[in-house]
């Protein structure tokens, strides 16, 4: 496979491939690190050796002049390196809750269309220990360019799980003993630190939580927010109404991980 194949590919055209690219030293270690078929390298002369070992054969690397690198890439912060990788068939929601060692923590983001939000939860839940981050067929696509690059790699890390219907999804949570909860801004939402700290948030935050994170405007459909038990909302100070979606997330995320840690 050759780089040029893919020369002046949008992103949708890269969704529709069945391939992803990582750009940068980082994500190109991360990537060739995680179980992601790597199809080819592009480098400049100083990352040969290292990413040749990285790379240990699995697929072609080409080196280039800095001039043809940048030439390539469409401008000149590709830092270095860039590798093109087939993306692995999504997990599903049944597979993933019943995964050995058993998951415990699940975010879910059914409807964000905002790569950075996207990549950015992704990055939050899983350096705060989450197990997987769950897409539905309304998010945008966890392996752009962009989302990729905020995540730091980290969905190169853990497959994204793939949500099925409102009702089938329901369905699964419930039979696992799973509860779920919305990050939402409704009217009747709860605050999250008095849910934590009460008996019923410190019972289901035993088992298995899900967290849901609504789209960045409208929040979680109708038949999203029916899969969950309550709502959830951040407190914030007088005058301020909401945070960013992937922010929001953060600090909820935090806040659930386990009742031990609160």
């Amino acid at each position: 496979m050759e780089f040029d194949d893919f020369w002046g590919l949008k992103d949708r055209d890269w969704s529709r491939s069945g391939l992803t690219l990582a750009e940068g030293a980082l994500l190109v270690r991360r990537l060739l690190a995680s179980s992601l078929v790597p199809e080819s390298i592009l480098c400049l002369p100083a990352h040969e050796a290292e990413f040749s070992v990285l790379c240990a054969g699995r697929c072609p690397i080409t080196v280039l002049s800095p001039a043809e690198m940048d030439r390539w890439a469409g401008f000149a912060f590709h830092r270095g390196v860039i590798a093109i990788a087939r993306r692995p068939e999504p997990l599903s929601l049944e597979a993933f809750l019943t995964a050995t060692p058993a998951p415990r923590r699940l975010a879910v983001a059914p409807n964000l269309t905002d790569p950075e939000n996207l990549g950015s939860v992704f990055r939050s839940a899983l350096a705060l220990g989450w197990d997987a981050v769950a897409v539905g067929p309304s998010s945008c696509d966890p392996y752009s360019r962009r989302t990729a690059k905020v995540s730091m790699g980290a969905i190169y890390a853990h497959l994204p799980v793939q949500l099925p219907d409102p009702g089938e999804c329901f369905g699964l949570l419930e039979a696992a003993g799973w509860t779920s909860v919305a990050l939402s801004l409704e009217e009747g939402a709860v605050d999250l630190e008095e849910w934590v700290s009460s008996g019923d948030g410190r019972a289901a935050m035993v088992g298995g939580l899900a967290a849901w994170v609504g789209n960045e405007f409208e929040g979680l459909s109708p038949p999203d927010r029916s899969v969950c038990r309550t709502a959830l909302v951040v407190p914030m100070a007088e005058g301020h109404d909401s945070l960013n979606a992937a922010v929001a997330a953060g600090i909820a995320f935090y806040r659930l991980r386990y009742p031990t840690r609160s």
